[in-house]
């Protein structure tokens, strides 16, 4: 999922390296097509609410730091609602789900469907911030990516998949879709809105920050803290790597490539992320390619790939 909060693009800036265009590139293509994978492993032992909670305020207070660190002034009170409902969407709603789900779906399965946000954003946009209405060209990219999804929840999900019926299955994939719209719509709520903090680190942080303390007040309300020591050291691993890489790094390339880099050039992680997360889900986790994944992965990138062209 792509960081989208704030003042997040402002033209090419100063100068910046070969080698750290290249670092940053990196870290938005393979760093963030890993979290799928990073998450499913984070959760295996660690309850849902405090595996977010913890990376959430973690990462957050990491963005306020530097934001405060560069410079950024103190958020107001207009700054910190547009931050609650934003936050409370993004990530609270969004991840929240993606979490439940993937203790059913595949994470290579989660990021295909994922995938996807490039044709929900421009859908959204349109539909309720008075954006533009998509052309021909690109609602037939996103029903190209929309049968992708179905080959993904009607063949993947035909058969049983983790001890999960295929009624499971397809639940699991429509809250993986709902978690990108609530993503979307709370991203663009933050970035179209005047009160929104005009530094994309200090909006962001403070976004994880109030996603990250709903998830923290429920997760000692549901009594997760007295399950802390059967959290197993592969989980606490992952927690540690989507604070330190997957939020706090790669939110920060993100940042540096929309300063120095074309958007249509950065928003082609959204086509790469997937192929990523589906080569590490069956490397690392033995998670299965079958013909389905295969063709689905193949329609949801063409269609990515074509709205970006579009767009």
């Amino acid at each position: 999922m792509t960081f989208n909060g704030g003042a997040m693009s402002g033209g090419p800036e100063k100068h910046v390296s070969k080698i750290l265009i290249v670092a940053c590139y990196f870290a938005i293509y393979f760093i963030w097509g890993s979290t799928y994978l990073a998450i499913s492993l984070s959760i295996k032992t660690t309850p849902i609410f405090l595996a977010s909670a913890i990376r959430f305020v973690a990462a957050g207070g990491a963005l306020l730091l530097i934001a405060r660190f560069r410079g950024a002034r103190k958020p107001s009170r207009p700054n910190l609602v547009i931050a609650f409902k934003s936050g409370m969407l993004a990530f609270f709603v969004s991840f929240g789900l993606l979490s439940w789900a993937e203790k059913i779906l595949p994470s290579s399965t989660a990021a295909l469907i994922i995938a996807l946000e490039p044709a929900w954003f421009l859908l959204f946009d349109w539909l309720f911030f008075l954006g533009p209405k998509p052309g021909r060209r690109i609602i037939f990219s996103q029903l190209v990516g929309m049968t992708g999804c179905a080959v993904l929840v009607f063949g993947e999900g035909s058969s049983t998949y983790g001890g999960a019926s295929a009624a499971g299955y397809a639940l699991s994939a429509a809250a993986v879709t709902l978690s990108g719209f609530a993503w979307v719509y709370g991203a663009l709520l933050a970035s179209k809105s005047p009160e929104s903090h005009k530094d994309s680190a200090m909006a962001s942080g403070l976004q994880m920050m109030c996603g990250g303390l709903i998830f923290a007040v429920l997760s000692v309300c549901m009594g997760d803290l007295s399950r802390t020591t059967q959290i197993s050291t592969e989980s606490w691993l992952a927690l540690l790597y989507l604070i330190v890489f997957g939020s706090v790094a790669a939110y920060s390339a993100y940042i540096a490539l929309l300063r120095s880099q074309p958007t249509s050039k950065v928003s082609t992680h959204s086509f790469i992320n997937p192929i990523v997360a589906v080569f590490l889900g069956w490397a690392v986790a033995g998670e299965a390619v079958t013909i389905y994944t295969a063709i689905a992965g193949f329609l949801i990138v063409l269609s990515v790939a074509g709205i970006i062209r579009q767009n």
